[in-house]
């Protein structure tokens, strides 16, 4: 048993993992999202600990976690999610990725199917970051894409060189105004701990994936939570819902916080939506 609340485990390519844990009961397993950290869920640890074991990875550069430099992939991500419960025995598991980490969990999916999962949550993601040229209007807007071939590197190249701002940018776009300068500024300082060449490496995994063949192949009950302003559309995540048989949907509104981090900005309404899914009710 952990009794412990910071722990590490070590990949099969030898990278320290860092993750927080706490409770007991059925395991959720939390993914962030890119350059950001298990801390910005303690929303979650502590409202949802009483009732669960809530892990929250730092995945690899990421956080507390080892800064290598090597296997800034999706797919490494996910193999490293699949030896995270394996090495912590863990079964009938909530998997929940926000942004990235939803990714992750599609990869995951893809890789190595339900094994271990019971119920996969994912939140405010698309099913694709790039436009292909030759989309129609309608088909960006229900894949989701954000960005063309050509700005998705420019924005690649100015991360990986550090000479950018890109980060604050779209930290601030993505949080609403309730959300207190001193923890933007800890959100923004977070996501500097994955350092400017890894986060560019990853970045481009993250743009250049396409997962609409893996999403109506998932057939564990799966929620979809978005936010009504993001700069994820809604139409996306309508598509996304459309395409796993038996999904649900949940949209936070402006006024609830209901932009990118909506876990964060209002972690008892995405709490009681995490625990009203798992029981099913």
């Amino acid at each position: 048993m952990i009794t412990k609340e910071h722990n590490e485990f070590t990949t099969s390519d030898g990278v320290k993992l860092h993750f927080l844990v706490k409770g007991k009961g059925q395991p959720i397993v939390i993914i962030p999202g890119w350059s950001q950290t298990a801390e910005q869920y303690r929303g979650q640890l502590e409202g949802l600990c009483e009732k669960y074991q809530v892990f929250v990875i730092d995945m690899r550069g990421h956080g507390q976690s080892e800064k290598v430099n090597f296997g800034y992939r999706i797919a490494r991500f996910s193999k490293d999610l699949h030896e995270f419960l394996i090495t912590r025995s863990l079964k009938n598991v909530i998997l929940i990725g926000h942004s990235i980490g939803a990714c992750v969990s599609w990869s995951y999916w893809d890789l190595f199917g339900k094994e271990y999962l019971a119920k996969m949550i994912f939140v405010d993601q698309p099913v694709m970051m790039v436009a292909n040229p030759g989309w129609s209007s309608s088909e960006i807007e229900n894949f989701g894409a954000l960005a063309t071939a050509s700005s998705a590197m420019d924005i690649v190249d100015s991360v990986q060189t550090g000479k950018e701002n890109f980060k604050l940018v779209t930290l601030n776009r993505m949080l609403s105004e309730n959300v207190s300068p001193a923890d933007k500024q800890s959100l923004l300082h977070s996501s500097y701990l994955l350092p400017s060449e890894q986060s560019a490496r990853l970045l481009y995994s993250f743009f250049f994936q396409d997962w609409r063949d893996v999403i109506p192949r998932i057939d564990l009950p799966c929620l979809i939570i978005c936010g009504r302003a993001s700069t994820t559309s809604i139409s996306s995540q309508q598509w996304l819902h459309q395409q796993i048989k038996g999904s649900q949907l949940i949209i936070f509104e402006e006024d609830e916080g209901g932009k990118h981090f909506m876990f964060y900005e209002n972690p008892i309404k995405f709490n009681h939506i995490v625990d009203t899914f798992i029981q099913g009710v």
